[in-house]
Protein backbone atom coordinates (compact mmCIF):
# COMPACT_ATOMS: atom_id res chain seq x y z
CA UNK A 1 0.00 0.00 0.00
CA UNK A 2 1.35 3.44 -0.86
CA UNK A 3 1.49 6.43 1.49
CA UNK A 4 -1.39 7.96 -0.47
CA UNK A 5 -3.74 5.24 0.64
CA UNK A 6 -2.79 5.69 4.28
CA UNK A 7 -5.32 8.57 4.41
CA UNK A 8 -8.11 6.22 5.47
CA UNK A 9 -6.51 5.45 8.87
CA UNK A 10 -5.03 2.41 10.61
CA UNK A 11 -8.19 0.29 10.23
CA UNK A 12 -8.14 0.76 6.48
CA UNK A 13 -4.39 -0.03 6.30
CA UNK A 14 -4.89 -3.29 8.13
CA UNK A 15 -7.88 -4.40 6.03
CA UNK A 16 -6.91 -3.36 2.52
CA UNK A 17 -3.94 -4.05 0.28
CA UNK A 18 -3.40 -2.17 -2.99
CA UNK A 19 -5.74 0.23 -4.81
CA UNK A 20 -7.68 -2.52 -6.63
CA UNK A 21 -8.56 -4.33 -3.41
CA UNK A 22 -9.19 -1.02 -1.65
CA UNK A 23 -11.91 -0.11 -4.12
CA UNK A 24 -13.41 -3.59 -4.20
CA UNK A 25 -13.71 -3.68 -0.42
CA UNK A 26 -15.11 -0.14 -0.35
CA UNK A 27 -17.75 -0.96 -2.94
CA UNK A 28 -18.76 -4.06 -0.99
CA UNK A 29 -19.28 -2.01 2.19
CA UNK A 30 -21.13 0.67 0.25
CA UNK A 31 -23.36 -1.87 -1.47
CA UNK A 32 -24.33 -3.43 1.85
CA UNK A 33 -25.07 0.01 3.29
CA UNK A 34 -27.42 0.78 0.41
CA UNK A 35 -29.31 -2.51 0.33
CA UNK A 36 -29.20 -4.21 3.74
CA UNK A 37 -32.79 -4.04 5.02
CA UNK A 38 -31.74 -5.23 8.49
CA UNK A 39 -29.94 -1.96 9.24
CA UNK A 40 -31.82 0.71 11.15
CA UNK A 41 -31.29 4.39 10.40
CA UNK A 42 -28.36 4.90 12.74
CA UNK A 43 -26.57 1.72 11.62
CA UNK A 44 -27.07 2.58 7.97
CA UNK A 45 -25.71 6.07 8.56
CA UNK A 46 -22.59 4.66 10.23
CA UNK A 47 -22.05 2.15 7.42
CA UNK A 48 -22.44 4.76 4.68
CA UNK A 49 -19.92 6.94 6.52
CA UNK A 50 -17.56 3.97 6.73
CA UNK A 51 -18.02 3.33 3.02
CA UNK A 52 -17.26 6.98 2.34
CA UNK A 53 -13.99 6.69 4.24
CA UNK A 54 -13.01 3.52 2.39
CA UNK A 55 -13.82 5.04 -1.00
CA UNK A 56 -11.75 8.13 -0.20
CA UNK A 57 -8.87 5.96 1.01
CA UNK A 58 -9.02 3.95 -2.20
CA UNK A 59 -9.15 7.05 -4.42
CA UNK A 60 -6.34 8.82 -2.62
CA UNK A 61 -5.75 12.55 -2.12
CA UNK A 62 -7.27 14.95 -4.63
CA UNK A 63 -10.44 12.93 -5.28
CA UNK A 64 -13.01 13.61 -2.55
CA UNK A 65 -16.11 11.42 -2.26
CA UNK A 66 -18.89 13.49 -0.70
CA UNK A 67 -21.36 12.01 1.77
CA UNK A 68 -24.16 13.70 -0.18
CA UNK A 69 -23.00 11.86 -3.31
CA UNK A 70 -23.58 8.52 -1.59
CA UNK A 71 -27.02 9.62 -0.36
CA UNK A 72 -27.79 10.60 -3.94
CA UNK A 73 -27.35 6.95 -4.94
CA UNK A 74 -30.13 5.75 -2.62
CA UNK A 75 -32.95 6.67 -4.99
CA UNK A 76 -33.65 8.31 -8.33
CA UNK A 77 -32.08 7.71 -11.71
CA UNK A 78 -28.70 6.68 -10.27
CA UNK A 79 -30.03 4.54 -7.42
CA UNK A 80 -27.51 1.87 -6.47
CA UNK A 81 -25.00 2.88 -9.13
CA UNK A 82 -21.50 3.84 -8.02
CA UNK A 83 -20.37 4.88 -11.49
CA UNK A 84 -18.49 8.17 -11.48
CA UNK A 85 -17.70 8.23 -7.78
CA UNK A 86 -14.15 6.94 -8.23
CA UNK A 87 -11.26 7.68 -10.60
CA UNK A 88 -10.91 5.14 -13.40
CA UNK A 89 -7.78 3.51 -12.04
CA UNK A 90 -9.45 2.78 -8.67
CA UNK A 91 -12.68 1.33 -10.05
CA UNK A 92 -13.12 -2.45 -10.07
CA UNK A 93 -13.67 -4.04 -13.51
CA UNK A 94 -17.26 -3.92 -14.64
CA UNK A 95 -18.15 -0.89 -12.51
CA UNK A 96 -20.11 0.71 -15.36
CA UNK A 97 -22.64 -2.12 -15.19
CA UNK A 98 -22.66 -2.40 -11.40
CA UNK A 99 -25.86 -1.44 -9.56
CA UNK A 100 -26.72 -2.24 -5.98
CA UNK A 101 -30.37 -1.24 -6.54
CA UNK A 102 -32.56 -1.57 -9.61
CA UNK A 103 -32.74 1.39 -11.97
CA UNK A 104 -35.87 2.80 -10.35
CA UNK A 105 -34.49 2.51 -6.84
CA UNK A 106 -37.28 0.27 -5.58
CA UNK A 107 -35.35 -2.82 -4.49
CA UNK A 108 -35.60 -1.61 -0.89
CA UNK A 109 -38.38 0.71 0.22
CA UNK A 110 -36.11 1.72 3.13
CA UNK A 111 -33.88 3.68 0.74
CA UNK A 112 -36.62 6.13 -0.20
CA UNK A 113 -37.58 6.95 3.39
CA UNK A 114 -34.00 7.02 4.64
CA UNK A 115 -32.83 9.39 1.94
CA UNK A 116 -35.80 11.72 2.37
CA UNK A 117 -35.47 11.86 6.15
CA UNK A 118 -31.72 12.57 6.03
CA UNK A 119 -32.35 15.35 3.52
CA UNK A 120 -34.98 16.89 5.82
CA UNK A 121 -32.46 16.98 8.67
CA UNK A 122 -29.78 18.52 6.45
CA UNK A 123 -32.17 21.20 5.21
CA UNK A 124 -33.42 22.00 8.71
CA UNK A 125 -29.87 22.24 10.03
CA UNK A 126 -28.80 24.48 7.17
CA UNK A 127 -31.69 26.86 7.86
CA UNK A 128 -30.39 27.53 11.34
CA UNK A 129 -26.79 27.85 10.15
CA UNK A 130 -25.41 24.65 11.67
CA UNK A 131 -24.47 22.78 8.52
CA UNK A 132 -23.25 23.51 5.03
CA UNK A 133 -23.63 21.26 2.06
CA UNK A 134 -25.30 20.85 -1.27
CA UNK A 135 -28.78 19.79 -2.25
CA UNK A 136 -29.14 17.50 -5.25
CA UNK A 137 -31.57 17.98 -8.11
CA UNK A 138 -33.71 15.07 -6.92
CA UNK A 139 -33.76 16.58 -3.40
CA UNK A 140 -35.04 19.83 -4.81
CA UNK A 141 -37.61 18.09 -6.98
CA UNK A 142 -39.02 16.15 -4.03
CA UNK A 143 -39.06 19.22 -1.81
CA UNK A 144 -40.55 21.29 -4.62
CA UNK A 145 -43.43 18.85 -4.97
CA UNK A 146 -44.22 18.99 -1.28
CA UNK A 147 -43.88 22.76 -0.94
CA UNK A 148 -45.86 23.42 -4.11
CA UNK A 149 -48.70 21.16 -3.06
CA UNK A 150 -48.98 22.67 0.42
CA UNK A 151 -48.67 26.23 -0.89
CA UNK A 152 -51.39 25.59 -3.47
CA UNK A 153 -53.78 24.34 -0.77
CA UNK A 154 -53.51 27.44 1.44
CA UNK A 155 -56.77 29.30 1.90
CA UNK A 156 -60.33 28.74 3.07
CA UNK A 157 -60.48 25.23 1.63
CA UNK A 158 -57.10 24.03 2.89
CA UNK A 159 -58.49 21.23 5.03
CA UNK A 160 -60.88 20.00 2.32
CA UNK A 161 -58.16 19.94 -0.34
CA UNK A 162 -55.58 18.28 1.89
CA UNK A 163 -58.07 15.66 3.07
CA UNK A 164 -58.82 14.87 -0.58
CA UNK A 165 -55.12 14.14 -1.12
CA UNK A 166 -55.22 11.78 1.87
CA UNK A 167 -58.38 9.93 0.86
CA UNK A 168 -57.99 9.98 -2.93
CA UNK A 169 -54.34 9.31 -3.89
CA UNK A 170 -55.37 7.41 -7.05
CA UNK A 171 -58.55 8.27 -8.98
CA UNK A 172 -60.04 8.30 -12.46
CA UNK A 173 -59.62 11.41 -14.55
CA UNK A 174 -63.31 12.22 -14.03
CA UNK A 175 -63.05 11.75 -10.25
CA UNK A 176 -59.97 13.96 -10.16
CA UNK A 177 -61.90 16.70 -11.96
CA UNK A 178 -64.67 16.53 -9.35
CA UNK A 179 -62.20 17.01 -6.48
CA UNK A 180 -61.67 20.62 -7.68
CA UNK A 181 -58.11 20.74 -6.42
CA UNK A 182 -56.00 23.84 -7.17
CA UNK A 183 -54.13 23.52 -10.52
CA UNK A 184 -50.64 23.23 -8.94
CA UNK A 185 -51.83 20.26 -6.86
CA UNK A 186 -53.44 18.65 -9.90
CA UNK A 187 -50.05 18.69 -11.62
CA UNK A 188 -48.76 16.08 -9.18
CA UNK A 189 -51.30 13.48 -10.25
CA UNK A 190 -49.54 11.33 -12.84
CA UNK A 191 -50.24 8.29 -14.99
CA UNK A 192 -49.93 4.99 -13.10
CA UNK A 193 -46.17 4.19 -13.20
CA UNK A 194 -45.15 1.18 -15.27
CA UNK A 195 -43.60 -0.63 -12.27
CA UNK A 196 -47.10 -0.62 -10.74
CA UNK A 197 -48.83 -2.19 -13.73
CA UNK A 198 -49.04 -5.67 -15.27
CA UNK A 199 -50.51 -6.11 -18.73
CA UNK A 200 -52.24 -2.75 -18.40
CA UNK A 201 -53.71 -3.31 -14.91
CA UNK A 202 -52.90 -2.10 -11.40
CA UNK A 203 -54.00 -2.86 -7.83
CA UNK A 204 -55.11 -0.43 -5.14
CA UNK A 205 -53.57 -0.87 -1.66
CA UNK A 206 -56.41 -1.80 0.73
CA UNK A 207 -54.93 0.48 3.39
CA UNK A 208 -53.95 3.69 1.57
CA UNK A 209 -55.64 3.26 -1.86
CA UNK A 210 -52.42 4.11 -3.75
CA UNK A 211 -51.11 1.76 -6.50
CA UNK A 212 -48.99 -1.14 -5.29
CA UNK A 213 -45.66 -2.20 -6.75
CA UNK A 214 -45.84 -5.23 -9.10
CA UNK A 215 -42.88 -7.54 -9.69
CA UNK A 216 -42.73 -10.52 -12.05
CA UNK A 217 -39.81 -12.95 -11.87
CA UNK A 218 -39.07 -15.82 -14.21
CA UNK A 219 -40.66 -16.70 -17.54
CA UNK A 220 -43.24 -19.10 -18.88
CA UNK A 221 -44.51 -21.79 -16.52
CA UNK A 222 -42.04 -20.78 -13.80
CA UNK A 223 -43.06 -17.10 -13.75
CA UNK A 224 -44.27 -15.74 -10.42
CA UNK A 225 -45.71 -12.35 -9.62
CA UNK A 226 -45.87 -10.33 -6.41
CA UNK A 227 -47.82 -7.21 -5.48
CA UNK A 228 -47.22 -5.09 -2.38
CA UNK A 229 -47.64 -1.58 -1.06
CA UNK A 230 -44.50 0.55 -1.03
CA UNK A 231 -45.25 1.63 2.53
CA UNK A 232 -43.66 -1.30 4.42
CA UNK A 233 -46.12 -1.37 7.32
CA UNK A 234 -49.06 -1.70 4.94
CA UNK A 235 -47.29 -4.62 3.24
CA UNK A 236 -46.51 -6.23 6.60
CA UNK A 237 -50.12 -5.95 7.78
CA UNK A 238 -51.62 -7.57 4.69
CA UNK A 239 -51.09 -5.45 1.55
CA UNK A 240 -48.84 -8.12 0.06
CA UNK A 241 -49.99 -10.64 -2.56
CA UNK A 242 -48.79 -13.20 -5.09
CA UNK A 243 -50.17 -14.26 -8.47
CA UNK A 244 -49.36 -16.46 -11.43
CA UNK A 245 -48.79 -14.39 -14.57
CA UNK A 246 -50.73 -15.61 -17.60
CA UNK A 247 -50.34 -13.75 -20.87
CA UNK A 248 -53.54 -12.01 -21.87
CA UNK A 249 -55.31 -12.65 -18.57
CA UNK A 250 -56.10 -10.18 -15.79
CA UNK A 251 -54.06 -11.08 -12.67
CA UNK A 252 -55.91 -12.66 -9.75
CA UNK A 253 -54.23 -12.20 -6.36
CA UNK A 254 -53.71 -14.50 -3.39
CA UNK A 255 -52.71 -13.23 0.07
CA UNK A 256 -48.97 -13.56 0.64
CA UNK A 257 -48.82 -12.74 4.36
CA UNK A 258 -51.04 -13.27 7.35
CA UNK A 259 -53.32 -10.29 7.83
CA UNK A 260 -52.83 -8.78 11.26
CA UNK A 261 -55.76 -8.10 13.54
CA UNK A 262 -55.29 -5.11 15.87
CA UNK A 263 -55.98 -5.43 19.57
CA UNK A 264 -59.24 -4.02 20.91
CA UNK A 265 -57.37 -1.07 22.40
CA UNK A 266 -55.72 -0.12 19.11
CA UNK A 267 -58.61 -0.96 16.81
CA UNK A 268 -60.15 2.53 16.72
CA UNK A 269 -57.03 4.15 15.26
CA UNK A 270 -55.82 1.24 13.13
CA UNK A 271 -54.98 2.24 9.54
CA UNK A 272 -53.25 -0.90 8.29
CA UNK A 273 -54.57 -3.49 5.84
CA UNK A 274 -57.68 -5.35 6.97
CA UNK A 275 -58.86 -8.92 6.30
CA UNK A 276 -60.98 -9.32 3.20
CA UNK A 277 -61.01 -10.13 -0.47
CA UNK A 278 -57.76 -9.10 -2.25
CA UNK A 279 -58.14 -5.97 -4.36
CA UNK A 280 -59.44 -6.30 -7.90
CA UNK A 281 -57.33 -5.33 -10.90
CA UNK A 282 -58.07 -1.89 -12.35
CA UNK A 283 -57.21 -0.65 -15.86
CA UNK A 284 -54.27 1.75 -15.86
CA UNK A 285 -55.80 3.74 -18.70
CA UNK A 286 -57.91 6.58 -17.39
CA UNK A 287 -56.43 6.65 -13.87
CA UNK A 288 -54.09 9.13 -12.21
CA UNK A 289 -52.06 8.72 -9.00
CA UNK A 290 -50.19 11.13 -6.75
CA UNK A 291 -46.43 11.39 -7.24
CA UNK A 292 -44.60 9.14 -4.81
CA UNK A 293 -43.15 12.00 -2.74
CA UNK A 294 -46.56 13.56 -2.19
CA UNK A 295 -48.20 10.19 -1.41
CA UNK A 296 -45.52 9.23 1.14
CA UNK A 297 -45.44 12.55 2.99
CA UNK A 298 -49.06 13.69 2.62
CA UNK A 299 -51.28 10.63 2.20
CA UNK A 300 -49.45 8.20 4.50
CA UNK A 301 -49.15 10.39 7.64
CA UNK A 302 -52.51 11.95 6.80
CA UNK A 303 -54.37 8.65 7.24
CA UNK A 304 -53.67 8.30 11.00
CA UNK A 305 -53.99 12.09 11.45
CA UNK A 306 -57.50 12.09 10.01
CA UNK A 307 -58.46 8.94 11.93
CA UNK A 308 -57.23 10.44 15.22
CA UNK A 309 -59.19 13.62 14.51
CA UNK A 310 -62.39 11.69 13.74
CA UNK A 311 -62.18 9.53 16.86
CA UNK A 312 -61.39 12.53 19.08
CA UNK A 313 -64.41 14.40 17.73
CA UNK A 314 -66.60 11.36 18.37
CA UNK A 315 -65.39 10.75 21.92
CA UNK A 316 -65.49 14.43 22.92
CA UNK A 317 -68.89 15.10 21.36
CA UNK A 318 -70.58 15.57 24.76
CA UNK A 319 -67.94 18.00 26.06
CA UNK A 320 -67.31 21.70 25.51
CA UNK A 321 -64.02 20.91 23.76
CA UNK A 322 -63.40 21.42 20.06
CA UNK A 323 -60.94 19.51 17.88
CA UNK A 324 -59.55 21.10 14.73
CA UNK A 325 -57.61 19.35 11.97
CA UNK A 326 -54.78 21.37 10.33
CA UNK A 327 -56.08 24.67 11.79
CA UNK A 328 -55.01 28.02 10.36
CA UNK A 329 -53.57 26.45 7.22
CA UNK A 330 -51.60 23.81 9.13
CA UNK A 331 -50.30 25.82 12.08
CA UNK A 332 -50.55 22.44 13.82
CA UNK A 333 -51.81 19.05 12.71
CA UNK A 334 -54.35 18.96 15.55
CA UNK A 335 -55.63 21.56 17.99
CA UNK A 336 -57.71 20.60 21.03
CA UNK A 337 -59.20 23.61 22.83
CA UNK A 338 -62.10 25.00 24.84
CA UNK A 339 -63.92 28.02 23.48
CA UNK A 340 -63.10 30.36 20.59
CA UNK A 341 -61.30 33.63 20.01
CA UNK A 342 -59.47 35.47 22.77
CA UNK A 343 -61.09 33.39 25.47
CA UNK A 344 -59.98 30.12 23.95
CA UNK A 345 -58.21 27.71 26.29
CA UNK A 346 -55.70 25.64 24.34
CA UNK A 347 -55.40 22.16 25.78
CA UNK A 348 -53.24 20.30 23.23
CA UNK A 349 -51.32 21.27 20.09
CA UNK A 350 -50.05 18.34 18.06
CA UNK A 351 -47.56 17.72 15.27
CA UNK A 352 -48.03 14.22 13.85
CA UNK A 353 -44.80 12.60 12.62
CA UNK A 354 -44.23 9.40 10.65
CA UNK A 355 -40.47 8.89 10.36
CA UNK A 356 -39.11 5.41 9.72
CA UNK A 357 -35.99 6.16 11.80
CA UNK A 358 -36.37 7.95 15.12
CA UNK A 359 -32.75 9.17 14.96
CA UNK A 360 -33.63 11.30 11.95
CA UNK A 361 -36.67 12.79 13.71
CA UNK A 362 -34.61 13.53 16.81
CA UNK A 363 -31.96 15.21 14.66
CA UNK A 364 -34.61 17.33 12.97
CA UNK A 365 -36.10 18.38 16.31
CA UNK A 366 -32.62 19.45 17.43
CA UNK A 367 -31.97 21.36 14.22
CA UNK A 368 -35.34 23.14 14.49
CA UNK A 369 -35.01 23.77 18.23
CA UNK A 370 -38.16 21.70 18.82
CA UNK A 371 -41.21 21.61 16.59
CA UNK A 372 -41.08 24.33 13.93
CA UNK A 373 -44.79 25.05 14.51
CA UNK A 374 -44.29 25.17 18.30
CA UNK A 375 -46.63 22.23 18.94
CA UNK A 376 -46.56 20.93 22.50
CA UNK A 377 -46.90 17.25 21.50
CA UNK A 378 -45.19 15.00 18.95
CA UNK A 379 -47.52 12.10 18.13
CA UNK A 380 -46.48 9.06 16.08
CA UNK A 381 -48.54 6.18 14.63
CA UNK A 382 -49.10 3.25 16.98
CA UNK A 383 -46.78 1.05 14.93
CA UNK A 384 -43.91 3.47 15.75
CA UNK A 385 -44.28 2.84 19.50
CA UNK A 386 -40.63 1.76 19.81
CA UNK A 387 -39.59 5.36 19.02
CA UNK A 388 -41.31 6.87 22.07
CA UNK A 389 -38.50 6.46 24.68
CA UNK A 390 -35.98 8.27 22.48
CA UNK A 391 -38.50 10.92 21.42
CA UNK A 392 -39.62 11.51 25.00
CA UNK A 393 -36.06 12.26 26.06
CA UNK A 394 -35.53 14.69 23.18
CA UNK A 395 -38.95 16.36 23.51
CA UNK A 396 -38.28 17.04 27.19
CA UNK A 397 -35.39 19.30 26.17
CA UNK A 398 -37.78 21.45 24.17
CA UNK A 399 -40.64 21.55 26.65
CA UNK A 400 -42.66 19.04 24.63
CA UNK A 401 -44.10 15.57 25.11
CA UNK A 402 -44.28 12.50 22.86
CA UNK A 403 -46.88 9.75 22.56
CA UNK A 404 -48.33 7.16 20.23
CA UNK A 405 -51.70 7.99 18.69
CA UNK A 406 -53.67 5.68 21.00
CA UNK A 407 -51.83 6.84 24.13
CA UNK A 408 -52.50 10.44 23.13
CA UNK A 409 -56.18 9.75 22.45
CA UNK A 410 -56.61 8.24 25.89
CA UNK A 411 -54.69 11.12 27.49
CA UNK A 412 -56.94 13.73 25.86
CA UNK A 413 -60.18 11.94 26.78
CA UNK A 414 -59.01 11.49 30.36
CA UNK A 415 -57.85 15.11 30.67
CA UNK A 416 -61.06 16.54 29.26
CA UNK A 417 -63.11 14.30 31.54
CA UNK A 418 -61.18 15.59 34.53
CA UNK A 419 -61.65 19.19 33.38
CA UNK A 420 -57.94 19.84 32.97
CA UNK A 421 -55.55 20.67 30.15
CA UNK A 422 -52.20 19.76 28.63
Amino acid sequence: MTEEHDAGGRGVRERLVGPGLDATQAFAVCGDALTNTKLDGAERLVQIMEAQGLLMAAAGPGHPVRFEDLLDRLSGERAGSLEGLMPGWASPPGLDALRFLDKDGFTTEDAFDYRYEVVQVIRAARKVGRLRGRVTLSDLQGEYKQETVYASLKGNYYRVHRENLVRNPAVTVEELRKLRLPPPALDFFEDIPTYMTHQGYWFRCPACAWPMKITVEGQGATARGSVQCLYPWHAETGASYIFTPVRGQIPVLDQAVEVRTPSARHRALYTGAVPGVPPQALPAAGYKALARDVWRYTTIPGLPEVRLYEVLVERLADSDVQVKLWPDNDAYDLLVARGEGRGQQVLFTVDFKDYRWSNQLVSKLRADGGDKGQASWIVVPDHRASQIPQLTEECRRHGMQAATATDFLERVVRTVGEGGGR
